[in-house]
């Protein structure tokens, strides 16, 4: 029992002569935000991808559209990887290139369950066969909020929409890619 007790005596010292001293027992706000620069300078790149459902509608076209072109408002619901369940907006310019071909490019904002958001940008090519429409394109991510400041990556898109007369409908599309954040 002796033997226990001066282990214990030697073991407690430093802590008893730690707290004895005039020393901060929590980290002070400068360490906090020496830990807080190296988490955001700490960043990583994973792989991200999913699948997003959309629904579109045809909005009024914008001085400086280009003619022969349709401008849709692009609303998305998505399981993406890192995201987790999330909603988007797009806002998208179709320019049509022939009679069943047509470039498109949007710019859209994916938005968290936290609202954390991710800011991309997406350009491609689409076919169409009647109402359906084939579309496939690089997808480039330029940051966000939360979590998603500073991000980057791309990921590929491929996907399928229903299109109606009035240039509405709906759709999906799978991405598969990188993100840094």
């Amino acid at each position: 029992m002796p033997h226990r007790r001066f282990v214990l005596l030697v073991t407690a010292i430093p802590f008893f002569a730690a707290c004895s001293e005039n020393r901060p027992t929590a980290p002070t706000s400068s360490a906090v935000a020496d830990r807080s620069s190296a988490a955001v300078a700490a960043t990583v790149t994973r792989p991200f991808g999913g699948r997003c459902e959309t629904e579109f509608t045809s909005v009024p076209l914008r001085a400086g559209d280009p003619p022969m072109s349709v401008r849709l408002d692009i609303r998305y619901v998505c399981q993406l990887q890192h995201l987790g369940r999330v909603t988007g907006r797009a806002d998208q310019i179709v320019t049509f290139t022939g009679p069943t071909t047509a470039v498109a490019s949007n710019t859209t904002t994916y938005t968290a369950a936290n609202g954390d958001q991710l800011h991309a940008t997406w350009s491609g090519t689409s076919v169409s066969e009647g109402p359906l429409v084939s579309f496939s394109g690089p997808e480039t991510y330029t940051g966000g909020t939360g979590r998603f400041t500073g991000a980057s990556g791309s990921a590929w898109i491929t996907g399928s929409a229903s299109l109606n007369p009035d240039f509405s409908g709906a759709g999906e599309f799978k991405s598969e890619g990188t993100l840094t954040f």
